[in-house]
């Protein structure tokens, strides 16, 4: 076996709602609206190139993960309600289909996480991920930074014999005041730690099996 570790980077994300338009993007060119119909709701997607591993028909064995994190997480003039933003971060071994998610915003925002009740995503088709609730400090005026309130982890952490693995960051926003002269979340750096092995024959077949099976849920859903 092999350790190795992949890493991807986000740019930071900047809104400064115009003409009361709260979905107005004006720093962070990967950045993009999850759906114009959804109020602060952001994603930004990127690709974790594994063809040189799937051509040598190797596993990687997922072990642990981190986030580097810029500073900070902000609301200006700050929000007097908790949980102001919601962001996560996570891996799947195929691409996000948007179709996944609630197509209501009615409900709490907690469940469009990977797995729960506004998704028909299980967690078994999430390699890994996190998620953390950002909160407006109220020690200070104005309260503009926000801080951690909540967070939890999950994610199946199967072996991977797939050429790509898909990076989500994900914003949600529509805890955010209305009025909000602007409000953003920094740049940031997810690294995946495992290994990389030849696997014995079977193992290998049942984990390509496995990987192509979760494609082919995602694409049906």
């Amino acid at each position: 076996m092999k350790a190795v570790k992949h890493a991807v980077d986000t740019t930071h994300l900047r809104v400064v709602p115009t003409g009361g338009d709260r979905n107005a993007i004006t720093e962070g060119s990967e950045w993009e609206l999850f759906d114009e119909t959804f109020v602060g709701y952001f994603i930004n997607e990127q690709v974790i190139d594994l063809t040189g591993m799937a051509v040598q028909d190797r596993t990687f064995y997922p072990e642990s993960f981190n986030i580097q994190s810029g500073i900070m997480r902000y609301v200006v003039p700050g929000n007097s309600g908790a949980g102001a933003l919601l962001e996560m971060h996570w891996i799947q071994t195929s691409p996000f289909n948007r179709k996944d998610f609630v197509s209501s915003v009615a409900f709490e925002q907690f469940v469009l996480l990977p797995g729960l009740l506004g998704s028909s995503t299980s967690f078994d088709q999430v390699i890994c991920g996190e998620w953390t609730t950002y909160t407006s400090s109220v020690s200070q005026q104005p309260a503009i930074e926000c801080y951690p309130s909540s967070s939890g982890r999950f994610g199946s952490m199967n072996p991977v014999a797939s050429d790509k693995l898909y990076y989500y960051r994900f914003v949600i926003a529509n805890n955010v005041e209305a009025s909000a002269t602007a409000y953003g979340v920094p740049a940031t750096r997810f690294e995946i730690f495992g290994q990389e092995a030849e696997s014995p024959d079977l193992d290998y077949v049942m984990t390509l099996k496995r990987n192509v099976d979760l494609y082919q849920e995602q694409d049906e859903d």
